[in-house]
C-alpha cells in the first residue's frame, strides 16, 4: 500500500471517497436503526388500544434482537464474500417494509412478525454490525473518528425520529405513523445505498485514508479456498481460543443489555414519572442528540488515549447517567432532571459504542472482521433479548424499574475493568503488527 503525503491523500478539489461512505453509513443508521428504538414510543398507543402487557410487548422487542443477533455472523460472512451492495439494500427493504406494514397490525403476533422477525433480520443486513465492518475498511489513522461519525447517525435518528414518531402518532394515529416512517426509509435510504455504496477503497482507485492506489496494490481475485476461509464456522474455529474475543463479547453483552433495556422502557418510565407524552419523547430524543456528540467525541477520545481506556471512561459516565435516571422521581420529576439524565447518559452511551467498535477493529480488523463482529453481535443481541424482557417482567411483578436499572449500573462498573484489560491486548496486537 502506498503511503503518500498529505497532498496526495487530499488532491485539490477532491474529497476522499471514504468520507462519502461515512456519510452514507451515518444516514443509513440514522433512518433505519430508530425502527427499533422508536418501539418504546409505539408501545404506549399499542398498550392503550389492545391492552397488551409490557412483558408481552417486550417479547417482540426481544425477538427482534434475537433475530438480529443470530443472523449477524452469517450476514457478516456474506459481506466479506459478496460486498455491501449485495446485502445493505435488501436490509433496507425489509426494515422499511416491516415498518410500513405496521399499519395493518391487529394482533400481537403481527408485532412479533414485523417488528420482531422481519425488522430484526433487516437490521442485521444493514445496521450497526454491517456498518461497523464497512467503515474500518476505508480508514486506518482516523479509524476512531470515522467510526464515531458514522455511528453518530444512531443518535441523530433517535433525536429526530423519536419526536417525529410521537407527533405523527398524536396527529394521525399510530397506524399512519408506521406507514409514513416505513415509506420514508424505502424512498430515502434504499436509492442512496444502491447507487453510492462501494466495497473497498480499491473500488475507486484509492487506498485506505485516501492515498492513491498503485497498480501493484490492486487486490487479486480471491480463490474458492480464500472465500471458504471467511465462512462462519472456519472463522469461529480460528478465534474461539482468543481471550480478547471473549472479553469483547462480554463487553458488548453489557452494551446490548444497557442500550435496549433503557431505550425500550424509557418512554414508559418517564410517563410513569408523571412526564407527558411529548416531554418524555423530547427527553428520549435528547439522548439521541447527545449520543451523537458522545459518539464523535468518543471516537476522538479513543484515538487519543486508546480505545479501551475511552470505553472505560464512557462506562463510568453511563453508570452516572443511570443513577440520575433512578433519582428522577426523588428529584420531583422535573424537566431539568430529565434533561440532565439525557445529557450524561447520551454522552456516555454514544462514546462507549464508538470506542467499543474501534477497539474491536484494533483487535481483529482483517479479511474476516465482518464475521467476527457478527459473532459479537450475538452477545449484543443476547443482552438485548434478556434486558427488555427482564425489565418488562420485573415491572409487571414489582411495579418498579429499580432492579433492572441497578443491574445495568453494576454491568457498567464491570465494563470499566474489562475495557482496561482489552486496552492492553489491543496495544500488544497493534505493536506486533507494526514491528
Amino acid at each position: 500500500m502506498t503511503t503518500g503525503n498529505a497532498a496526495a491523500e487530499n488532491p485539490p478539489g477532491k474529497i476522499y471517497y471514504g468520507w462519502y461512505i461515512v456519510a452514507l453509513s451515518f444516514i443509513t443508521l440514522a433512518v433505519l436503526v430508530p425502527a427499533r428504538f422508536t418501539f418504546g414510543i409505539f408501545q404506549v398507543p399499542l398498550i392503550k388500544e389492545f391492552g397488551w402487557s409490557r412483558g408481552a410487548l417486550s417479547g417482540a422487542y426481544a425477538l427482534a434482537l434475537g433475530a438480529y443477533a443470530l443472523s449477524a455472523p452469517y450476514f457478516g460472512s456474506l459481506l466479506e464474500k459478496k460486498g455491501p451492495r449485495a446485502i445493505v439494500p435488501l436490509g433496507t427493504v425489509l426494515v422499511g417494509g416491516a415498518m410500513a406494514l405496521g399499519y395493518f397490525v391487529s394482533s400481537l403476533w403481527h408485532v412479533y412478525l414485523l417488528t420482531g422477525l422481519i425488522a430484526g433480520i433487516g437490521l442485521a443486513l444493514s445496521g450497526f454490525a454491517i456498518q461497523s465492518a464497512i467503515v474500518p475498511r476505508w480508514f486506518v489513522r482516523k479509524r476512531g473518528r470515522a467510526v464515531g461519525i458514522a455511528l453518530a447517525g444512531i443518535g441523530v435518528g433517535v433525536l429526530v425520529l423519536s419526536p417525529i414518531a410521537e407527533r405523527l402518532i398524536s396527529l394521525l394515529g399510530w397506524r399512519h405513523a408506521y406507514l409514513i416512517m416505513g415509506a420514508s426509509m424505502l424512498l430515502l435510504v434504499l436509492p442512496l445505498n444502491f447507487f453510492f455504496l462501494r466495497n473497498r477503497p480499491a473500488d475507486v482507485g484509492q487506498a485506505p485514508d485516501g492515498t492513491p492506489l498503485a497498480p501493484g496494490d490492486r487486490p487479486a481475485e480471491e480463490s474458492a479456498e480464500q472465500k471458504a476461509a471467511k465462512g462462519v464456522r472456519a472463522t469461529f474455529l480460528t478465534i474461539k481460543r482468543n481471550p480478547s474475543f471473549w472479553g469483547l463479547c462480554l463487553l458488548v453483552f453489557f452494551i446490548g443489555f444497557n442500550n435496549n433495556t433503557i431505550l425500550s422502557q424509557l418512554q414508559l418510565y418517564l410517563v410513569d414519572a408523571r412526564f407527558g407524552m411529548a416531554p418524555a419523547a423530547v427527553i428520549f430524543g435528547m439522548t439521541g442528540f447527545i449520543r451523537m456528540g458522545g459518539s464523535i467525541g468518543g471516537g476522538w477520545l479513543g484515538d487519543r488515549v486508546g480505545r479501551g481506556r475511552g470505553a472505560a471512561i464512557s462506562a463510568l459516565v453511563v453508570a452516572l447517567g443511570l443513577t440520575l435516571l433512578l433519582l428522577i422521581p426523588a428529584l420531583g420529576g422535573t424537566l431539568l432532571a430529565g434533561y440532565l439524565f439525557a445529557v450524561v447518559y447520551g454522552l456516555g452511551n454514544g462514546s462507549m459504542t464508538a470506542c467499543y467498535s474501534a477497539l474491536a477493529g484494533d483487535c481483529f480488523e482483517g479479511a474476516t472482521y465482518g464475521t467476527i463482529i457478527g459473532f459479537m453481535e450475538i452477545c449484543y443481541g443476547f443482552g438485548g433479548v434478556i434486558g427488555p424482557l427482564f425489565a418488562g417482567f420485573m415491572f409487571d411483578y414489582t411495579g418498579s424499574y429499580f432492579i433492572p436499572f441497578s443491574a445495568i449500573i453494576l454491568f457498567m462498573i464491570a465494563a470499566v475493568f474489562i475495557s482496561l484489560w482489552l486496552q492492553k491486548a489491543a496495544s500488544a496486537r497493534l505493536a506486533a503488527t507494526h514491528e
